[in-house]
């Protein structure tokens, strides 16, 4: 079996396990997730980061949001540049600035907040799907977070639910595919690289 379509067969059965996950759970989770990563070296010291809207049972990030902005910290939001295959980040001050727009997930609206390079971060926050020990990561597939990543010079975390930490296995990694330096979740903080 090829690389691809073991990442295909991993990326279908963590997210049937994410999207089985009722709400009170993804909240309670996230709860301590969003705590870990708030009490965390790495956020402490960012001025500037990137971070995401949750989607389809993603850990919840509004937690983060709202603590980094009374920390008087910028943080930016992706928004799919549509046709180019590729994600730009603006700054959003508050959540009510986002709109569901590519497949759904709230991003910024067009004109809206001042947009930032992958290079001007001091922090990118991702979501994924499955992640190895390694920092290895599956997101669902388009490559959006991957061009990014390319091109970002700081720390790159992930949140994730632990069970979506492959404890013994090893991800299938393509040329294309762009590691994490680090993952937090409801139990751990696991610093890769």
């Amino acid at each position: 079996m090829n690389r691809s379509v073991k990442k295909e067969r991993l990326r279908g059965e963590f997210l049937e396990m994410r999207r089985k996950m009722v709400f009170e759970e993804v909240f309670r989770l996230s709860l301590r997730i969003q705590k870990r990563f708030l009490g965390s070296a790495f956020f402490r010291s960012a001025k500037r980061l990137a971070l995401y809207s949750s989607f389809e049972n993603e850990v919840l990030t509004d937690d983060i949001f709202q603590k980094s902005i009374e920390c008087g910290k910028e943080v930016f939001y992706p928004r799919v540049v549509r046709g180019s295959g590729r994600m730009a980040f603006f700054k959003v001050e508050r959540l009510n600035e986002l709109s569901p727009g590519s497949y759904e997930i709230p991003e910024p609206g067009e004109g809206k907040g001042a947009k930032a390079g992958p290079d001007s971060f001091d922090l990118v926050v991702v979501p994924g799907i499955a992640f190895d020990l390694g920092g290895n990561r599956i997101g669902y597939g388009k490559g959006y977070y991957d061009k990014f990543l390319k091109e970002v010079k700081s720390g790159v975390v992930a949140l994730a639910y632990d069970f979506q930490v492959l404890s013994g296995g090893k991800i299938p990694v393509e040329p294309h595919d762009m590691q994490v330096s680090a993952i937090v979740t409801e139990k751990r903080v696991l610093k890769l690289a």
